[in-house]
C-alpha cells in the first residue's frame, strides 16, 4: 500500500474486473505523513502475525452473535435509508458493501471494526439526527477505511494495546506503552484526517462534511448549529499554543484530531490541486 499506487475502489475479494473500476491514486487524499507513520507503527509490534490470528480465531468471532442478536443488520427491507446511501457509495466505486450493524446508543457514534471480515458499527440517534450528505461522510469514511485497510491496522494497533493491559508485550526493543501509544496514537490522527479528504471527495459538501465533524465530536445538533466556524476553527491556534510538558502529553493522548484541526484540514484539502484532481477522476 504505497501512498503513490493507484488503486481500483474496490475491496480486495471483489469479483469485478479492474478494468471495469473506477481508479483513484490513493495520494490523492492520504496525509502525506501516514506511509512513515504506519511504518514506524508496524516496527514498534512484535507477534502481529499472532496478534492477527488470536483476533480472527476468537475476539471477531465473539463479536458476531452480539451482532446479530443485538442490534439491526442493514438491508434493503431494515433501515433502508442506510442502506441506500452505503449501497451508492459502494456501487459507484465497485465495492462490495460491508455488514452495517445500527445499536441504540445516545452517543452519535459510528466506527468500522475487525480483520477478516470487517464490518461497520453506527448507533441510531446519529442515523435520527444526520442529513443523508452527513451520512454518506460518514459512510464513505468508514468505506474508505475498510478497502484501504485502515480498519485493519486499527484493529492491530488495539488488540496490542489491550494485551499490554492484561500483562503481555506485544512490543519492540522495550518500548513502554506510553511511548507505543504517542506512535501509535499519531498513526491513528494522520489516518483520520486521510479518510475525512476522502469523505468529502464522496459526498462533495463541505458544509455536510463540517456539521457532520461537529455533530459527532460535540454530540449535539444544538451546539453543532450554534457554531461559528471560523470562531471555532481559530481554537486551533490556542492548542497549537500550548506547549509545556503536560499539554503535549494531553495532545499526544489522543487518538482522533481535535475537531477544529480536522474541520480546518478539510477546507485546505477542498480548495488544493489534490482534491480538484481526484474530483476530475469522481465525475
Amino acid at each position: 500500500m504505497e501512498a503513490k499506487t493507484a488503486f481500483p475502489i474496490g475491496l480486495p475479494h471483489s469479483n469485478t474486473g479492474i478494468e471495469e473500476m473506477m481508479m483513484i491514486e490513493q495520494d490523492l487524499f492520504l496525509h502525506p505523513f501516514e506511509s512513515a507513520a504506519r511504518e514506524e507503527m508496524l516496527k514498534t509490534l512484535n507477534f502481529k502475525n499472532q496478534i492477527e490470528e488470536q483476533y480472527i480465531h476468537f475476539e471477531e468471532k465473539k463479536r458476531r452473535p452480539d451482532l446479530l442478536g443485538k442490534t439491526v443488520k442493514v438491508s434493503e427491507l431494515q433501515v433502508p435509508r442506510v442502506y441506500r446511501i452505503a449501497h451508492r457509495i459502494c456501487q459507484q466505486f465497485n465495492m462490495d458493501l460491508p455488514s452495517i450493524f445500527v445499536y441504540e446508543d445516545f452517543y452519535y457514534a459510528i466506527d468500522s471494526k475487525g480483520m477478516e471480515n470487517p464490518w461497520i458499527e453506527l448507533s441510531a440517534s446519529l442515523i435520527t439526527d444526520f442529513t443523508d450528505k452527513e451520512l454518506e461522510f460518514l459512510l464513505a469514511r468508514e468505506i474508505g477505511k475498510i478497502h484501504f485497510h485502515y480498519t485493519y491496522f486499527n484493529t492491530l494497533l488495539c488488540e496490542a494495546l489491550e494485551m499490554l493491559a492484561k500483562g503481555a508485550v506485544p512490543f519492540s526493543n522495550g518500548i513502554v506503552e506510553d511511548v507505543a501509544k504517542v506512535i501509535f496514537y499519531r498513526w491513528s490522527r494522520l489516518i483520520n484526517y486521510s479518510v475525512d479528504c476522502f469523505g468529502y471527495l464522496v459526498c462533495q459538501d463541505l458544509h455536510a462534511a463540517s456539521q457532520a465533524i461537529l455533530k459527532c465530536v460535540l454530540n449535539s445538533v444544538f451546539l453543532a448549529e450554534n457554531t461559528n466556524m471560523r470562531e471555532f476553527i481559530n481554537q486551533a491556534k490556542g492548542i497549537n499554543e500550548l506547549h509545556d510538558p503536560v499539554y503535549e502529553a494531553a495532545k499526544s493522548d489522543e487518538q482522533f484530531p481535535y475537531a477544529p484541526f480536522r474541520i480546518k484540514n478539510i477546507l485546505a484539502y477542498a480548495s488544493s490541486e489534490r482534491a480538484m484532481m481526484a474530483r476530475k477522476l469522481l465525475i
